[in-house]
């Protein structure tokens, strides 16, 4: 079990019930009727023990639908290739689960208000998985910067067609993104 410092260990079901629920919400009422207080009741945990969790809403969601840390499991033993495909794929897989879509909107407002959320999530996500384009590089600094680059245009291309261009969401779009970001791999040798 975890604990906070001091005083009692932290129950890590109350974490589990409390993501499920936010994520069963998402769905049903969507962001904008999304609060605490009914996911606290719905959970049957107290509003403190969510506040000592999650400061805000956004944390809250934001840990529902992406964890604690992101799963990086895919690009083990992986080339850069293999990274960027899974960049491509990941990112689809991401932005097409049914409470991301509910989520994003309210989530992207929220992000642009919380500068400490927006920085913790970006650095959590990208410091990590980029490790692989540092990797027998001659230039790091320019390796670091096209792993950044694959990965906001990645994402956003996903995020973009999963919520705006659906109808254009498809796999063969996926396939064309990726054959148009996969030279990155060489430009960071």
């Amino acid at each position: 079990m975890n604990t906070t410092g001091s005083g009692r260990p932290r129950d890590p079901r109350i974490d589990d019930t409390v993501l499920e629920v936010t994520r069963s919400m998402l769905l049903e009422v969507g962001w904008e009727q999304l609060s605490l207080r009914a996911i606290a009741a719905r959970a049957g945990v107290s509003r403190a023990s969510m506040s000592r969790r999650w400061p805000s809403k956004a944390h809250l969601v934001l840990g529902s639908i992406l964890g604690a840390t992101p799963d990086l499991t895919p690009f083990e033993g992986t080339d850069k290739v293999g990274w960027i495909r899974w960049v491509v794929d990941g990112s689809a897989q991401l932005f097409s689960r049914p409470e991301v879509r509910a989520a994003a909107p309210g989530l992207l407002a929220a992000l642009r208000d919380h500068d400490d959320l927006r920085n913790e999530l970006w650095r959590g996500f990208s410091g990590p998985s980029t490790a692989l384009f540092l990797q027998d590089s001659n230039d790091p600094d320019a390796a670091l910067l096209d792993a950044k680059a694959v990965l906001v245009m990645a994402a956003g291309a996903a995020m973009f067609s999963s919520l705006i261009a659906v109808e254009d969401n498809t796999d063969e779009l996926r396939a064309r993104i990726l054959k148009l970001l996969l030279p990155a791999a060489e430009v960071s040798r």
